[in-house]
């Protein structure tokens, strides 16, 4: 079956906040989002501020739309009416290398929404490896992808008929230097064969995009809530190194 079709691989927008790096930088044992930053917050983040258009996406994103509950890392997209639309989007200060890279997180539905727990190298862009991508309006299905340094792409995606959105599911990929696995919940959902340069290392970054060439715009529908707005919550990030 071919992959279905996604966006290319997301470009890089200027403007983010001031951030404090973490404790944990690579090669630590772990790295989980309650040691970052004492007490927690998302300074240890790169919070984005500013528009982005790639793959004509429509949403502004804002530090405003980022923050912590406890130990629980909120993103907020809403509808700021007149066609403005606002959402957050954060990438980890430090580069992690090979191993596990978990998300513990309840993703949002609803039309022309994107929700994403992913890592990337950003600087060049690629490799690109997305945890979970969650088309809003099909919330049975959740995506998992790897894009190569030339972004070539194989995609695995898994059905679940009780939905994967509002209920916190474990996303990952355990990256090695020649392959990657991809797991929901702890079951290995498929493999990509491929050998990453030596000395690559990657962000862990997670965001809500609003509209665009693959989900679609959004509708009435996709506000529909008491207060407007969706929410990706993320109560666990861990990075369990693999030294070869």
């Amino acid at each position: 079956m071919s992959p279905t079709p996604r966006r290319p691989s997301r470009r890089r927008i200027l403007g983010a906040a001031l951030a404090v790096p973490p404790a944990l930088l690579l090669g630590a044992p772990t790295a989980r989002a309650d040691s970052w930053g004492s007490p927690v917050t998302v300074n240890s983040w790169n919070k984005i501020n500013g528009r982005w258009t790639a793959n004509n996406e429509l949403q502004t994103y804002t530090p405003d739309c980022v923050w912590y509950e406890g130990s629980t890392l909120v993103i907020k997209a809403y509808n700021a009416g007149g066609g403005l639309y606002y959402s957050g989007r954060v990438e980890s200060t430090a580069l992690y290398g090979y191993g596990t890279y978990r998300f513990t997180a309840n993703m949002p539905n609803g039309q022309g929404l994107l929700p994403a727990v992913w890592a990337a190298y950003l600087n060049p862009w690629l490799p690109e490896f997305d945890a979970a991508e969650i088309v809003g309006q099909n919330p049975n299905v959740v995506h998992q992808t790897s894009h190569d340094v030339n972004n070539v792409q194989q995609q695995f995606s898994r059905t679940n008929s009780s939905g994967w959105t509002n209920t916190y599911h474990t996303y990952s990929f355990s990256w090695f230097p020649d392959h990657i696995d991809f797991a929901v919940d702890g079951t290995i959902t498929g493999t990509t064969w491929y050998s990453t340069p030596a000395g690559t290392g990657m962000h862990f970054i997670a965001n809500i995009a609003v509209g665009g060439d693959w989900p679609g715009n959004p509708d009435s529908s996709t506000w529909a809530t008491a207060d407007g707005a969706r929410y990706l919550k993320i109560s666990s990030i861990t990075h369990t190194p693999y030294y070869p």
